[in-house]
């Protein structure tokens, strides 16, 4: 068993509390006995502190076992599932601090837990297992889940832009073209920037940027477009404004997460870079009249894209932003749909829902019938504009969802070509739920003119349901013949 000496401590902290209760010991009663203060043993049992060899030795003769038996990292059946979780990783990677949770309280909660919570945590390891549910889709859960808990609002990186434009003279209603962030990048942070470095390479034909940590120099692919290069450099000053340039993923989009320190820098750099690109003061009023609308028009909000520096994923991701804190809207969530022409698919490839309380299956529910929507209409109109030739760039429309418990969604969608895939297209859409708080604010939110489809269960999950009646229906006729 590989272990990192914290989790040493850990374990020798445990054994040691273990031992001490099964002499009936307090931890005064046990300073008394080796002379060692309580507070250094609290220390010692917390895995924060690793006694030295004299020190063990005193420990071992008061609680009558042997030095070598406390210093084994051999665990008896009581602690075998801290030594699964420890070997597996899992507290190396987790980011247990981001969420408030002490790794030691963690690790003595399952050391302390009864057969029917280790039996509990077996169970989710086979279940990840059978499922290969790796490290990296965990990485991204984790970060869905605190994303969804911030409401997807970050004040403290809402400030550090601001101080950013300050501190480098960009007026607060100044855009900014990939020519001004690249030099900034270039002149104020040290970097080189090549725009033909990936030429070469034509494996990685797809890939956009590569950054070479020990020459501080980014590769730009030279066939991106203008917002995406602008994106690319307010990101990449995001990772150096904000220090987080040590753990980093070295590629955009990287092949694989390697771990959680990665994924959440990529978030923050992300989330910077999009809200120097469309920060709140340049963005809010246009979106107060787009929402003051009382029927929906995508070619508004189409306009409101056009005049920021911003794909439409960007925009869309901030629309995510601002929306809750700055309008107060409810239930909002985002998605994206990529569409393949030659193989007639439609493929949700993110999402992210601000209402905690949303159920995974109507979250699949919602997932099925917005790709269904897009497939049949929007990707379709892009498909035939795109073989007639006269497509000319994003579509935007909107649709309502009806969920069978009584609620109802509205989903407005952007969506366009893939620029270097002609025969692939995506789609990004922001919904939220049609309530009176929404409609308050959202004038178009019942505009009659927008059509609704009801959702419908998934063929699997209703044939569950169909067999799970009947045999609820079999099992009250038996239990009333048995009367």
């Amino acid at each position: 068993m590989e272990l990192k000496e914290e989790d040493i401590r850990l374990i020798f902290g445990l054994k040691l509390r273990r031992a001490r209760q099964a002499q009936d010991l307090s931890l005064a009663q046990l300073g008394q006995l080796t002379g060692l203060s309580v507070s250094y043993l609290n220390e010692i049992e917390k895995g924060r502190k690793y006694p030295k060899a004299e020190k063990i030795a005193a420990l071992a003769k008061a609680l009558g076992t042997t030095f070598d038996t406390l210093v084994s990292l051999k665990l008896d059946k009581h602690l075998a599932p801290v030594g699964e979780l420890l070997e597996s990783g899992f507290l190396k990677e987790v980011p247990l601090d981001l969420f408030g949770i002490d790794r030691g309280k963690l690790v003595e909660l399952i050391a302390n837990a009864p057969a029917k919570v280790t039996a509990f945590i077996s169970t989710l390891a086979r279940i990840a297992a059978n499922y290969n549910l790796s490290q990296e889709h965990f990485y991204f859960a984790a970060l869905r889940s605190y994303q969804e808990l911030h409401e997807n609002y970050f004040p403290d990186l809402e400030a550090e832009v601001v101080r950013f434009r300050a501190l480098h003279g960009v007026a607060d209603l100044e855009g900014l073209e990939s020519v001004r962030l690249r030099a900034l990048l270039v002149d104020r942070f040290g970097y080189t920037v090549e725009e033909t470095g990936l030429d070469a390479y034509p494996e990685l034909s797809h890939i956009r940027s590569v950054f070479i940590p020990e020459r501080k120099k980014l590769l730009i692919n030279a066939h991106l477009a203008e917002n995406q290069k602008a994106f690319l450099f307010a990101k990449e000053l995001g990772y150096a404004f904000l220090g987080l340039t040590g753990q980093r993923a070295l590629m955009t989009p990287w092949p694989r997460a390697t771990s959680f320190d990665h994924v959440l820098n990529n978030s923050k750099a992300s989330y910077f870079g999009g809200a120097l690109l469309l920060p709140p003061v340049q963005l809010v009023d246009g979106l107060r009249s787009f929402f003051a609308r009382s029927s929906f028009e995508g070619g508004a909000l189409l306009d409101l894209l056009a005049r920021h520096n911003s794909s439409p994923e960007m925009f869309m991701v901030r629309l995510t932003n601002l929306a809750p804190q700055h309008f107060g809207i409810t239930s909002l969530f985002f998605q994206r749909f990529d569409h393949d022409r030659a193989r007639g698919t439609v493929e949700p490839m993110k999402e992210l829902f601000l209402d905690r309380a949303q159920q995974p299956l109507a979250i699949e529910m919602l997932n099925d019938g917005v790709g269904a929507w897009l497939k049949e209409g929007l990707f379709q109109r892009i498909d035939d504009l795109r073989t007639k030739k006269k497509y000319t760039g994003p579509i935007c429309e909107a649709h309502r969802f009806a969920h069978s418990d009584g609620r109802t969604f509205l989903v407005i969608a952007i969506g366009r070509q893939m620029g270097r895939e002609p025969g692939r297209s995506l789609a990004v859409c922001i919904g939220m739920e049609v309530n009176n708080a929404n409609g308050k604010v959202v004038g178009f939110l019942r505009d009659k003119a927008v059509k609704s489809t009801a959702l419908a269960l998934r063929t699997v999950v209703a044939e569950r349901d169909e067999r799970f009646e009947r045999i609820n229906a079999a099992m009250e006729r038996l239990m009333k013949e048995q009367e």
